[in-house]
């Protein structure tokens, strides 16, 4: 079954990505997961410059 897709002119194999943020690099999750099923890895935000981020306590 092709279940590829086509989002902002990239192609994907499948829809399947996971959340910003929960994943890291993917690395960790590659005993649990086999991370070539996945459509796309989400990583955390990325900047040119330095920011703070937000205070403790997050949830």
């Amino acid at each position: 079954m092709n279940m590829s897709v086509n989002i902002a002119g990239v192609e994907w194999k499948n829809p399947v990505t996971v959340a910003s943020g929960t994943f890291g690099s993917g690395e960790e999750f590659s005993e649990f997961v086999d991370l070539n099923r996945l459509g796309a890895v989400t990583t955390k935000g990325v900047a040119n410059v330095p920011w703070a981020g937000n205070p403790t306590p997050r949830v």
